[in-house]
């Protein structure tokens, strides 16, 4: 049995705080304590049981996301060969530039200024990984975290109600061009749709890291159930890490953040889901009189997200276009295209910039 330092797993604080205040450092020994019985667990925690079946969830969720897994090059070959499919975003020339829509198994940002659609996106998104495999779509549900109170239900309705008629729409055409339908599933519904959309509020940022570690349980439950989760979007990532008073542990919270990054990386590689964090931009001083607009939370978390999307719009928005940029991918192109922001929803417009130059590497 390997014996993990507890302080190298993204435990909560107050959890690693418990466990060290009653002399536990590392797995081996809350393992065999564990063994005993989880009555005696308790007692040598002081806690009663309900709290420590809590307490030990959260550690064996963070060693199960965290322990490192190897796997040959051909295996991981395959598993690119084969697929796991995108999350489609009816935005044509969108979806081209992201190689067919957001990838699942990946950590994917979305980052822009106020005004340009972040939180319609991450709904969007909500709400398209509804879509039936028969149409294009993972058929999965969405786990919402919502950090900023900006989720709206109301909106939600108005998008799967706009889903569901735009395949409606498409399923009449080829009926009168005398094609073969798919049936279309009894739940896929505007109603039943958002009942597929589970959000979270969390009001502050130790709310945030409790609910993001109890993910891995969650998943698993709904795939024991026949529904399972295909996507995870945090809205926003850097809201309550930047509204921290000045006086507090900057050092602990930047590790929490990191320690955040590296568990939602792994949550989406091993589940083979979609994960996506919005971010927010902020200002960084590039000499002593010029300065440019970048996603918050620096350079290491830059490096955790493997894809990465900036939105944008032009200064004069007179027609409501607002720019999609594919700024960083393992293994796409950059480049841009446009889209709007509807009463339907997210969509295309007929406008593409995608780049002819060499494929992006990783940094």
């Amino acid at each position: 049995m390997r014996d993990i330092p507890l302080a190298h797993l993204p435990l909560r604080p107050s959890t690693l705080q418990t466990l060290q205040k009653r002399g536990f450092y590392g797995t081996r020994e809350l393992t065999e304590s564990k063994q005993s019985g989880m009555a005696n667990l308790a007692a040598e925690l002081a806690l009663n049981l309900s709290q420590t079946s809590a307490l030990y969830a959260e550690v064996d969720s963070c060693l199960r996301t965290t322990t490192p897994v190897t796997k040959t090059a051909a295996a991981l070959l395959e598993e690119n060969v084969e697929g796991q499919g995108c999350i489609i975003t009816f935005c044509r020339h969108v979806d081209t530039l992201l190689g067919g829509g957001i990838a699942m198994g990946e950590l994917t940002e979305i980052a822009g200024p106020p005004g340009v659609g972040k939180t319609q996106w991450g709904m969007q998104l909500a709400v398209d990984a509804r879509l039936p495999n028969t149409f294009g779509g993972v058929a999965g549900e969405t786990v919402y975290v919502d950090t900023e109170g900006s989720f709206s239900p109301e909106r939600c309705h108005d998008m799967a109600t706009s889903l569901v008629q735009h395949i409606e729409a498409g399923r009449r055409r080829r009926q009168e061009k005398g094609q073969k339908l798919q049936p279309m599933p009894a739940w896929f519904a505007p109603d039943t749709i958002l009942q597929g959309i589970h959000v979270y509020r969390v009001h502050d940022e130790a709310a945030q890291t409790s609910v993001l570690y109890s993910l891995p349980k969650f998943l698993q439950d709904r795939q024991e159930a026949g529904t399972p989760v295909r996507l995870v979007v945090v809205d926003s990532m850097a809201f309550h890490h930047r509204a921290a008073p000045p006086n507090s542990d900057f050092v602990g919270r930047t590790r929490s953040l990191t320690s955040q990054a590296a568990f939602l990386t792994n949550l989406a590689a091993q589940s083979g889901i979609a994960v996506v964090a919005i971010n927010q931009m902020t200002t960084k001083m590039t000499t002593s009189e010029a300065s440019k607009q970048v996603p918050a939370l620096g350079e290491s978390w830059a490096h955790a997200v493997t894809t990465r999307i900036l939105l944008s719009r032009p200064i004069s928005d007179t027609n409501g276009v607002r720019t999609c940029t594919l700024a960083k991918s393992p293994r796409l192109a950059s480049g841009s295209a446009d889209y709007q922001i509807l009463q339907c929803g997210i969509r295309g417009v007929d406008a593409v910039h995608v780049s002819d130059g060499p494929k992006r590497q990783r940094t």
